[in-house]
Parts: structure tokens; sequence; C-alpha cells
């Protein structure tokens, strides 16, 4: 079952696959194929620099917000974490 701490969008990013991510112009928005990782926004409270690691990478911004980088196998149980409110992956622009 997807985590609710997930945006939709992101739950359902992980849940296709390559061809259908590649075809996409939304669903890869922040995935790196070559090493599997995505670059998540973040919602927490409390110490999330402590999780720092080789598979993990943060990068605090205000407001208990941050810029994840992690490895796309990692993301469940990060989701997990007590620290964590919310999930979600960056968005294109597009001006018109």
């Amino acid at each position: 079952m997807p985590s609710q701490k997930l945006e939709n969008l992101l739950n359902l990013a992980l849940a296709a696959t390559t061809g259908e991510k590649e075809k996409s112009q939304e669903l890869a928005v922040g995935f790196s194929p070559e090493t599997r990782t995505w670059e998540l926004i973040v919602k927490y409270h409390g110490a999330l620099e402590k999780l720092e690691s080789a598979v993990i990478h943060i990068e605090p911004l205000i407001f208990g917000y941050a810029i994840v980088t992690i490895r796309e196998d990692f993301i469940d149980a990060f989701a997990a974490l007590d620290e964590v409110e919310y999930i979600e992956k960056p968005k294109s622009l597009f001006f018109q």
C-alpha cells in the first residue's frame, strides 16, 4: 500500500515502469535513471540532517523543508520516519 506521506503523483511515479517515465513529461521529473535516485521536497520536523549518509543527501531549506536526494529503494523507509511529515516530487514549470 502506498504511503500516505507521499504525494499521489510521487506514488504514481514510483509505481511506473522506466518506459512509462520516459514517455511522460511529469513522472520522471526529479528522477535520475543512471543512479536510480530521486530529488524530493520534504516537509519535516526535528533534526533530519542526522540521517545524511551515502544514500541520502539532505539540503535543509527554511521553515521545516528540505531537498532530499535519495536512492529509490530507500524512499519507503525514509517516509516511515517520524520526522518526515510529507514528501513530494518537483514539478516542471512551463512558460506560455
